[in-house]
């Protein structure tokens, strides 16, 4: 059976347990414990990851949600567009690397939510879709399916899955990987 890493915010830690579940005849899926939080944190944390769990076939990073939030009030992103690009390009070359250069690393869009942010969510998502053409690396977009019915798929705090979206992420996630299975 090949390995499965799943990297990322919140939203990844609601879904993991149902694509770990979903796969479980084909794949080990596993995942820090740890909210992966924003981009650059996910980076950095690859260090202290990694050397907890078998070295992985495939990797599903799902990161921007924090990265797109304006935390302060200051008027501009957590991340800044030209880092974000360039920690997600990080990311896949820091995979590679540590893993090997067969890794397989898919990019999640971000999900949606209910706040006022969907500007900068489709401006997020769009730098990612750059940043995994540079890498050569696949998008799986999380984004629109669960915009198709965001009132049925965010929950009440306008960030986080409801239980329906998390259903729908951890299918989306699991169909994506299952390919390479």
């Amino acid at each position: 059976m090949k390995n499965v890493l799943l990297l990322g915010d919140s939203i990844r830690l609601s879904y993991q347990p149902k694509v770990k579940e979903l796969l479980k005849d084909k794949a080990n899926v596993f995942g820090p414990e740890e909210n992966g939080r924003w981009s650059g944190y996910t980076l950095n944390s690859l260090r202290f990851w990694l050397p907890f769990f078998p070295n992985p076939d495939i990797v599903h990073v799902n990161n921007g949600i924090w990265d797109t939030g304006d935390d302060y009030a200051l008027g501009r992103p957590f991340t800044l567009p030209d880092d974000y690009v360039s920690t997600l390009e990080r990311i896949a070359i820091v995979l590679r690397k540590l893993c090997g250069e067969t890794v397989r690393v898919i990019f999640a869009t971000t999900t949606p939510t209910t706040e006022k942010n969907k500007r900068a969510t489709d401006e997020y998502n769009a730098l990612l879709r750059q940043a995994a053409e540079r890498q050569n690396v696949e998008v799986n977009d999380l984004h629109k399916a669960i915009a198709a019915d965001i009132t049925g798929n965010i929950g009440p705090d306008h960030i986080h899955l409801s239980e329906k979206g998390v259903e729908l992420a951890a299918f989306l996630v699991a169909g994506c990987i299952g390919k390479y299975l």
